[in-house]
């Protein structure tokens, strides 16, 4: 369900003095304003006040409103009558508001269905599931139009309904009564994002496989992995040419074959000789003696396929584990290439400065380089070395600029910085100013146009110096005559010397921030199933301890861990009785 309203109660919840008369509206279109619902609402009864729900900073709708009768009838006849009625063509879903953060946003009771017929409407969803019980929140997701996108959820109001409704899709006998959702209509219990996706790990049928040679085909692939278990689709993926990109997937029918595959094959290490495969590295062969025969030995790198969103997660991950000092890094960045060069010839030129991990050309859409890329290298010293001795080479007739990979953040600091030492900062002779602030580039280039002030050096000729100005003598209307002196020219004064920005003082704040990022990537390999976690424990350990406490807790690792293992049993026993009431 949505975030804001997932469990309202299916009653008006009462108190002694206040009956509920006021309405959730949810599922809005970011067009609908308080008088297209006050339209739709008021003909149910009286309406106290309508009021959609908006971003504090840019005012746009949240996509839900409350709608508050003068009496709860009035509010109960709306709920029977307008649930599902578009509103400029989307339909709204109704349900009573709650205030209960514990109430709205509770997973049990909730169905998630899949696959339905493109015509079922909220109503008829809810008219299916209601023979089981109490239905709290029904909802089929859609797009602005109106068009269902064949998946949505039922909120039950009592467990015991949902355990029924899912008993009876898994019985064949009850199950025809689903089928006017849909021939391939797929009834499951709702699981929250977080446990989805540690579910998909422990599940997993599909290998990402990388590190082949450009002539392994798909068919090779196959027969190498044939014998873990039955495989239903392998592909070695290609570019817009039809060339091997150098990496596939193997797609297994059973999870416990996939689980084989990646144990025995990563990292294992295999022989090329002309980008074909030609064999497994035994136990006893000299990866030295193969290399001076003409074999490329290289490990193959063997795991679960992620999606994108998952591989975000972990780059992210491991760049706040191991931080972002340059010393540290191996990515660099490669920039002014041609557009012939390709991933294969991008690899070629760095393998001879130390182990390539990866090797990427960045492209558009359609195919076309983008002038720039990326080498991976194994370790921070081959980095290192490959900038010092590529830097400036030619390479498919053009130079190359070479440097360690940055996050934008980095990039826009530094950028930053040397934009705010230019408006502070007056430069000297141009040439000088150039080596100073770029020693990599256009150093042995003359100055081309000298200043003025440079001509003047030059020449040792100082500026002429222009004559006092003469009394000028002018005639008042009286004839007499009026002397007007003008003021004496001021030699030009030496501009005053611009301070420097000077960087920012360390304070409790900042030290706090970095304490605080150092607990965070001592949190993430701990509890790595729950994102959500990570932060709640850091701000618990920032708020609850001192900062000298905190200098001491960082600097040992066994006395940090068992801080933290004690913030996680602190956290689950306050949920757990907060979930309880």
């Amino acid at each position: 369900m949505s975030a804001d309203q997932s469990a309202p109660a299916t009653t008006p919840a009462t108190s002694t003095s206040y009956p509920n008369s006021s309405l959730y509206v949810g599922d809005l279109r970011s067009d609908v304003g308080e008088s297209d619902i006050y339209d739709a609402f008021k003909e149910c009864g009286n309406i106290l006040s309508v009021r959609v729900c908006r971003d504090v900073k840019d005012q746009r709708s949240l996509g839900y409103a409350y709608v508050n009768y003068q009496n709860p009838e009035n509010a109960q006849k709306a709920l029977d009558t307008l649930n599902g009625k578009p509103l400029k063509g989307k339909p709204c879903r109704i349900m009573w508001s709650c205030r209960d953060p514990s109430q709205r946003k509770r997973n049990e009771g909730n169905v998630f269905v899949k696959n339905l017929d493109k015509t079922v409407t909220l109503i008829q969803l809810n008219d299916v599931f209601s023979h089981f019980g109490a239905i709290s929140s029904c909802k089929v997701q859609t797009k602005d139009d109106g068009t269902s996108l064949c998946y949505g959820f039922v909120q039950f109001s009592k467990v015991e309904d949902c355990n029924k409704a899912l008993e009876a899709y898994n019985n064949e006998k009850e199950k025809e009564q689903f089928k006017s959702l849909g021939e391939k209509f797929v009834c499951e219990k709702f699981i929250p994002k977080h446990l989805r996706a540690n579910n998909a790990n422990d599940t997993f049928t599909n290998v990402y496989v990388k590190n082949v040679g450009k002539k392994f085909t798909t068919e090779d692939l196959k027969k190498l992995f044939a014998e873990f278990g039955e495989i239903t689709s392998p592909i070695i993926m290609t570019d817009a040419k039809g060339e091997s990109r150098r990496f596939g997937f193997v797609n297994f029918k059973d999870h416990n074959d996939a689980i084989k595959a990646k144990e025995a094959m990563d990292g294992k290490a295999f022989k090329w000789k002309d980008e074909a495969f030609a064999g497994i590295v035994a136990e006893g062969e000299d990866e030295e003696q193969l290399k001076k025969d003409g074999f490329v030995v290289q490990k193959l790198y063997v795991n679960r396929a992620q999606k994108k969103h998952e591989r975000e997660n972990t780059l992210k991950y491991e760049r706040v584990l191991h931080g972002t000092s340059s010393s540290a890094k191996t990515d660099v960045y490669v920039r002014n290439l041609a557009d012939s060069v390709t991933d294969e010839d991008l690899r070629n030129l760095f393998k001879e400065h130390g182990e390539v991990k990866s090797c990427v050309v960045m492209r558009y859409p359609n195919g076309t380089s983008r002038g720039f890329g990326f080498c991976d290298f194994a370790t921070s010293e081959a980095a290192l070395q490959s900038i010092q001795k590529i830097m400036g080479q030619l390479f498919h007739g053009k130079p190359l600029y070479l440097a360690l990979a940055q996050k934008k953040s980095e990039r826009h600091e530094i950028l930053q910085s040397q934009h705010s030492q230019m408006r502070f900062f007056t430069p000297p002779m141009g040439g000088m100013y150039r080596q100073a602030m770029f020693p990599n580039m256009f150093y042995n280039m003359p100055n081309m146009y000298p200043s003025y002030n440079q001509r003047n050096m030059y020449t040792r000729q100082a500026p002429y110096p222009r004559p006092f100005p003469q009394p000028r003598h002018n005639m008042n209307r009286r004839g007499n005559k009026q002397v007007s002196m003008a003021p004496q020219m001021q030699q030009p004064q030496a501009p005053a010397p611009v301070a420097q920005p000077q960087p920012a003082p360390v304070t409790p704040e900042n030290e706090k921030q970095r304490i605080g990022e150092t607990i965070y990537a001592r949190i993430m390999p701990m509890f790595p199933g729950d994102s959500n976690l990570w932060g709640k424990l850091t701000g618990m350990l920032l708020e609850s301890i001192a900062l000298e406490e905190l200098r001491t807790l960082v600097a040992d690792e066994a006395a940090l861990g068992e801080k933290i293992n004690q913030a996680k049993e602190y956290y689950d026993q306050h949920m757990e009785q907060s979930g309880s009431k």
